[in-house]
């Protein structure tokens, strides 16, 4: 067993504070590059957030009781051939916090839940004449699915079905209306009787 010397002791002591502080700055160095970096990418960021937000929030305040608004039917409840955004109206509108939400109404009835504006598309110009002559207080509630399959269908013959039967009898909203299924009722099913 060897002994160290006071000035090896020394040494090793001096060497392993020269590595502490070595490391250290070089650490401090290397936050302060990615500090930097979060910042660089961060702030464009954040400027573009601001924008689109200042551009919605004009939008919703431009909008008004009575507007005519579109809302887009998803993929799954139209074919390609079929109108892309359900016509409604505006029947209230509030500020909650920062965001304002809006509920309105389509000729079908008033769509069950609220809807922000970035779900809205204006179209104070191309609003259809059935929307301005319908009574509000007739209507009722309706989700946003059903909505846009009676908007899809409705617009040739108004009856869609999602029956789990044959749809052979008259319970099948299409056979009472006397069509034919589409692909829009009960469209994984491959035994109704009641298709072209």
């Amino acid at each position: 067993m060897t002994l160290s010397t006071p000035s090896e002791a020394c040494n090793v002591s001096v060497a392993s504070t020269i590595n502490s502080i070595h490391s250290s700055s070089q650490l401090s160095r290397h936050d302060s590059i990615r500090k930097k970096a979060t910042e660089n990418y961060v702030a464009p960021a954040n400027k573009k957030r601001k924008l689109y937000d200042d551009h919605l929030t004009t939008l919703a305040e431009g909008l008004k009781l009575g507007d005519c608004v579109g809302i887009k039917i998803h993929e799954v409840d139209r074919t390609t051939t079929d109108p892309k955004i359900l016509p409604c109206l505006i029947v209230w509108k509030e500020k909650k916090h920062e965001d304002y939400v809006f509920k309105i109404v389509c000729q079908f009835g008033q769509l069950d839940k609220g809807f922000g504006i970035e779900s809205l598309i204006p179209m104070q110009a191309a609003c259809p004449v059935e929307l301005k002559s319908l009574k509000l207080d007739e209507l009722k509630d309706i989700s946003l699915i059903e909505a846009s399959k009676l908007f899809v269908r409705g617009s040739v013959n108004g009856a869609t079905c999602d029956c789990k039967s044959l749809c052979a009898t008259k319970h099948c909203p299409c056979k009472k209306a006397n069509v034919k299924c589409s692909t829009k009722c009960h469209s994984k099913k491959g035994d109704c009787k009641n298709k072209e």
